[in-house]
């Protein structure tokens, strides 16, 4: 057991840290810029109960300010520290000299301060600092850093004063004679169970460059690589470090092995399948490239040279990290099955400016990302399924009625950050992917969908109905939509032009909502946004075109039959002109309500009092 002080504790990489480290019977200081943020984490990363035990402890300060920023009584607790990791910085390859500066170098010569009085006073146990791959320095040519520090000279400001950082701590460490870990990170990717990547600089830049069809030509070709790890893998191996009873100085790289890693070709090959753009028709030389990019032509098209020094053709020395992985029985190797929710989650992300989903856990449940929400009782588990033009997060306000219940709101296959089902047969992937997601769930559970998501959940209810407690669908879509939508190609350009008042236009003219005051902005700005993914379009176009075609309904009568004596609901906003409920469905216990057909979403509250009435609140658990 140790006292652990962490910078950067609230960062991408830092939180999973937190969350490792909090497993072991370690006390933990962690050195935050605001009280806002670390509540924000300790929920996001369940960690509130080992903050409110006392195993975690917040300290209010600031790598770039002397003493760093911290008042008396918190620098005394910090300086009681055994071990330091510092995992503190940015990731922001276009810092500017001066904040470049200050993030990293002049955080270092604070930490080495700091190191230097606790290794004084009480012997400092060990030292762990997070680099980066591309730093130049290592066990063997820090000690004559000259070369290295004038090849330097031409680097970016990120990269130059973050690799200077990583030469003055091992030269603090040195002089002072502490154990320091060096821990040269590659690129870090979402853990490898959700694939969930806020971190969008690294491996973003080439998925959002994807979107936008400019990786035509692949930089690198078969002969590069881009290093990644993910999140977890990093964290646990930062965690292992922490029980060394005696650690060496040294250094560890942090990456899958370049034999098991995509060539840059097929890396390239794989974004375009998952964002369903062309794929690469050949590859060219980063160098080129990079001289591209720094003309005015390369600077209008928005790719920072910088993000191409990522992009490598060398191996690295993996034996060190190897043993500790070995040792301590850790993952060594990526999770490839979850690589595609890495690609579609940075895709979400890139193409929203602001996602809050306070309150609400990224995961995935078999091929479907999701938004959870848990809640420790004996209530089933609410399901929602969202339907065409939305995403899981237009559902939230929904399910922020139901505090009483944990909530599951899925993103269907192509939208949100869900990777598509690529399977020849639209509906079918669809139905299957939602199946799979639900027997990836506890059960029972109550299943409510909406719209497109109504038709899929009475489908599913149809092939898994010992896993659903009970069925409800909001305005489901049981007939052929209109014929304007039956050309894929044609809808998926139209998508992509849309405007603030064209969208609401075209809305109000599906009868989506009863007015130009019904449609919340929120919801306007998600669409808009999520239109400028061509995933989420082209699935979007393709979903729109099978509801036209008779043969996607059907089994539509015989699922109603057989859902009469069980327990299914249907509420069903009458001012839809569009949608009418077919007749063999009449029969069902259906609530007409005076609205539009994005009732869930105009009106949530209201849709969370009418689904009360029937999920059965005499069986709740309040």
């Amino acid at each position: 057991m140790a006292h652990i002080f962490i910078t950067g504790g609230t960062g991408f990489i830092g939180m999973h840290t937190l969350r490792q480290l909090s497993k072991e019977e370690h006390t933990i200081t962690v050195l935050v810029r605001s009280q806002q943020k670390w509540e924000q984490i300790c929920r996001q990363m369940d960690l509130e109960t080992a903050w409110h035990i006392g195993k975690l402890t917040p300290v209010i300060g600031d790598l770039s300010i002397p003493a760093l920023g911290l008042n008396p009584a918190d620098r005394q607790l910090v300086e009681t520290a055994d071990v330091i990791i510092h995992a503190g910085g940015p990731m922001d390859i276009l810092l500017g000299e001066e904040d470049a500066r200050a993030a990293f170098l002049q955080a270092s010569e604070e930490m080495i301060t700091l190191a230097t009085y606790i290794h004084a006073s009480k012997g400092l146990r060990h030292f762990i600092h997070l680099v980066g791959y591309k730093s130049p320095f290592n066990d063997h040519n820090w000690l004559t850093p000259e070369p290295v520090i004038a090849h330097l000279e031409q680097a970016p400001p990120y990269e130059r004063m973050k690799f200077l950082a990583d030469l003055r701590i091992r030269q603090g460490a040195h002089k002072e004679g502490f154990p320091l870990s060096v821990v040269h990170l590659s690129v870090v990717i979402g853990d490898s169970e959700s694939g969930d990547t806020p971190q969008t600089g690294g491996l973003g830049i080439l998925v959002g460059s994807t979107a936008r069809k400019l990786m035509g030509l692949v930089p690198g070709g078969k002969s590069h690589w881009l290093p990644l790890v993910h999140v977890d893998h990093a964290a646990e191996l930062i965690s292992a470090l922490t029980k060394e009873s005696h650690p060496a100085s040294e250094t560890y790289y942090l990456m899958d092995d370049r034999q098991q890693s995509p060539t840059m070709i097929e890396l390239g090959t794989n974004m375009a399948k998952e964002l369903r753009v062309r794929k690469p028709l050949g590859s060219i030389s980063p160098a080129w490239l990079t001289s591209i990019l720094g003309t005015p032509l390369g600077q209008k098209l928005g790719i920072p040279k910088e993000s191409l020094d990522f992009i490598v053709d060398v191996d690295y020395p993996l034996d060190a990290a190897r043993e500790i992985q070995r040792k301590y029985g850790l993952s060594q190797a990526m999770n490839k099955s979850v690589f595609p929710f890495v690609i579609t989650d940075l895709d979400f992300r890139i193409a929203h400016s602001t996602i809050d989903t306070d309150g609400y856990v990224r995961n995935r449940r078999g091929p479907l990302a999701t938004l959870e929400r848990r809640v420790k009782n004996g209530n089933p588990t609410i399901v929602l399924v969202h339907g065409t033009f939305s995403g899981a997060d237009c559902l939230i306000p929904l399910a922020n009625q139901f505090p009483e219940f944990s909530v599951c709101l899925v993103d269907l296959p192509g939208f949100g950050r869900s990777p598509y089902h690529h399977k020849e047969d639209v509906l079918e992937g669809h139905i299957e992917s939602l199946v799979q997601a639900i027997q990836a769930l506890e059960t029972p559970i109550c299943l409510v969908g909406h719209s497109f998501g109504g038709l899929l959940a009475a489908k599913a209810w149809e092939r898994v109905p010992e896993r659903i407690n009970s069925l409800h669908l909001l305005q489901p879509v049981l007939h052929t939509a209109p014929r304007r939508y039956r050309s894929a190609r044609i809808t998926e350009s139209m998508l992509g032009r849309f405007s603030d008042s064209g969208l609401r236009k075209q809305l109000l003219a599906q009868t989506c909502f009863e007015s130009i005051d019904d449609i919340p902005p929120a919801y306007i700005t998600y669409v808009l946004e999520e239109m400028r993914s061509p995933r989420v379009r082209k699935t979007t176009a393709q979903a729109l075109a099978m509801l036209t075609k008779s043969d996607s309904f059907r089994s539509v009568p015989e699922i109603s039959e057989r859902m009469y004596k069980e327990e299914v609901s249907i509420l069903w906003g009458v001012k839809d002109q569009i949608y009418k409920l077919p007749e063999p469905f009449h029969a069902l216990h259906t609530l007409n309500i005076p609205a539009a057909h994005h009732f869930p979403i105009s009106q949530p509250e209201r849709t969370a009092q009418y689904l009360k009435q029937h999920i059965g609140q005499n069986n709740v658990r309040v």
